[in-house]
C-alpha cells in the first residue's frame, strides 16, 4: 500500500484542496461530429446517422436509421465489417428518424461512404 499517496490526498482533502484531473470525454470533441457512423447503445440496439454530438456517453444523431438486423457485405461478421463494407439488402432497417438521442452509447464507429450508401440506400423493412 502506498502511504504517502494515503497521506497526500488525506492532506488535500483537510486542506480543501483538490487533485488535478485530466480532461474526460465530456469535455472534448471527439472529432466524428457532422459525419455518419454507427452507434452501439447498451439498452437501445445499434443505430446509424450523422453525429450531432457525443456528450460523455450520450450520442446524438441526425437522420437515424436503426440496425434491427443486419447481414454484412463481403461475408465479414461484425459491426466493424458492417462500418467497412456496409449491409446487404436482406437486412432490416426501419426507417428513418429526423432525430435520436442516445443514452449510454457504447461504441461510435466511423463508417465509410460504401457503408453510409448501403444504409441509406436500403428499403425500408416493414413487419410482416
Amino acid at each position: 500500500m502506498n502511504t504517502n499517496l494515503i497521506e497526500k490526498l488525506l492532506t488535500m482533502l483537510v486542506e480543501g484542496e483538490s487533485p488535478e484531473v485530466s480532461p474526460t470525454l465530456e469535455s472534448t470533441k471527439c472529432g466524428l461530429e457532422g459525419e455518419y457512423v454507427i452507434v452501439r447503445c447498451r439498452d437501445a440496439g445499434v443505430h446509424a446517422g450523422t453525429l450531432v454530438s457525443l456528450d460523455g456517453r450520450t450520442a446524438t444523431l441526425r437522420d437515424s436509421r436503426r440496425l434491427w438486423y443486419w447481414k454484412v457485405a463481403n461475408n465479414k461478421h461484425s459491426l466493424s465489417g458492417v462500418a467497412k463494407h456496409g449491409i446487404t439488402s436482406d437486412s432490416k432497417v426501419p426507417a428513418s428518424v429526423g432525430t435520436v438521442i442516445l443514452p449510454e452509447a457504447c461504441e461510435v464507429l466511423s463508417t465509410t461512404d460504401k457503408c453510409a450508401a448501403s444504409i441509406q440506400g436500403i428499403a425500408e423493412h416493414a413487419a410482416n
